[in-house]
This record gives structure tokens, sequence and C-alpha cells, in this order.
């Protein structure tokens, strides 16, 4: 038995340009090019999985941001009903001091958190709101603790249908009122009062849970001064 082995030179296979023989090329190419759109669908998906959880957070601190709001403005509307409450039985305006002639300045110094007109404190100025005797506090409300002021405004005629700087047209006490402060069924808009009333500015603040919301009002608040011992001549 003859056995014949053939030998031929490498030289003589075909091959490609990178040198290896047919076949084996495009088998790498087609490897390669699916990893390349592997990674582009990975980072398109990794984009994608970025923006929505970005807008999950966004959309949780606005909820969490509305919700600090509305318990901030409870807070303070329920300090502002206090202060009214407190308010209804005065009956002596000493806690706002006295002024001098020019009403630029005191002459007998007020109760703290009680100001003459003119003569409070800025509303937006935190130093305000910092100061405690400027400044009173009410009681906590869901663990929140507003603070307010007072500000004296001064005497005005409560006359039905009157006109003028010192006058208020239609006022009601309580819904009721005669011109002696008291009694008279008139309801609102329809006041049957003829009398003088001490106006006074009620400026309430709350801060939120988190210290980064804060919330403000301001109410008017008006006395008959027939139950007010001392008042504005």
């Amino acid at each position: 038995m003859v056995i014949s082995i053939c030998i031929v030179p490498m030289s003589l296979l075909p091959m490609s340009e990178t040198g290896r023989t047919d076949g084996g090329p495009m088998m790498y190419r087609q490897k390669g090019i699916a990893l390349l759109m592997s990674l582009i669908i990975l980072l398109v998906l990794s984009l994608l999985a970025t923006s929505s959880m970005q807008n999950s957070v966004m959309q949780e601190r606005m909820s969490n941001s509305s919700r600090e709001g509305l318990i901030t403005l409870e807070a303070a509307e329920a300090a502002l009903r206090e202060i009214e409450d407190n308010l209804e039985g005065l009956n002596s305006l000493e806690n706002f001091g006295e002024v001098n002639a020019d009403g630029d300045s005191y002459t007998k110094n007020p109760a703290n958190g009680w100001h003459y007109a003119g003569l409070a404190p800025p509303v937006l100025d935190d130093a305000t709101w910092e100061n405690d005797e400027l400044v009173l506090k009410a009681n906590p409300v869901d663990g929140l603790e507003p603070s307010y002021f007072i500000e004296y405004l001064g005497r005005v005629s409560v006359l039905p249908g009157a006109t003028g700087d010192r006058t208020v047209r239609n006022l009601n006490f309580e819904g009721t009122g005669d011109a002696s402060g008291g009694g008279g069924a008139a309801g609102p808009g329809d006041s049957e009062m003829s009398i003088q009333a001490e106006s006074m500015r009620i400026v309430v603040m709350a801060n939120g849970p988190s210290g980064q919301s804060r919330k403000i009002i301001e109410s008017y608040y008006f006395i008959s001064a027939n139950n007010i011992e001392s008042s504005e001549g």
C-alpha cells in the first residue's frame, strides 16, 4: 500500500485582506457588528431609564411641595382664627403703646408683637420673624408654630352707604349690630350699624415642616369702639 501525502504551501491558499483563509474574516466581522449594536441599544435603554427616573423624582418633589404648602397654609389659617378669637374680647388699646404727635416714634413702648400704625416691621424681612420683640408665637398646629404681629390702623367710621378715607361701608360685626354695638338683625351687606370701629391688621407667618416653604396671611379686623376703654380720639 502506498500512501501519498500532498503538502500545499500556505502561499498557494486563497487569503483574505486580514491574512486569514476564506470563511474566518466574515464570522469575526459579524461578531463585531453585533457587539456594537448591543452597546448602542444598551445606551439608549439606559438613557430612557434615567429620564424616566428623573421624571418620577420631579413628580414626587412637586407632590411633596404641594402637600407641605397646604399643611403650612392650614397652620397659618388656624393661627389667624385663634388671634381673631383673642381680639374679640379686647377692651383696651394699651398694648399698642403710644406715639408722638408725628406718629413716627413711640412715647410709650408697645407690648411684644403689637405695633402702632406705620411702625410695624417689614413682612418680607426674615429678621422680623426671628425677633421675639416684634412678633408673637401662636399655639402649635400639627407640629408647626406660626408667628404673628398685630398693627393698629386707627379708628374708622362704619356707616351704611358712606364713603370717605376713614369709613367702611356695610361692615357687619358677627352679622348683627346697631348704633350701640349690639343687637339688630343685619345680614351680610345690609348692616344697620352707624358707629366707630377700631381697625387692625393681623399678619401671620408659618414655616413648613421642612423649612423650605413659608406662608404669610394678612387679615384686617375691626372692633367696635364702644368695646374699647381708651382709643384714638
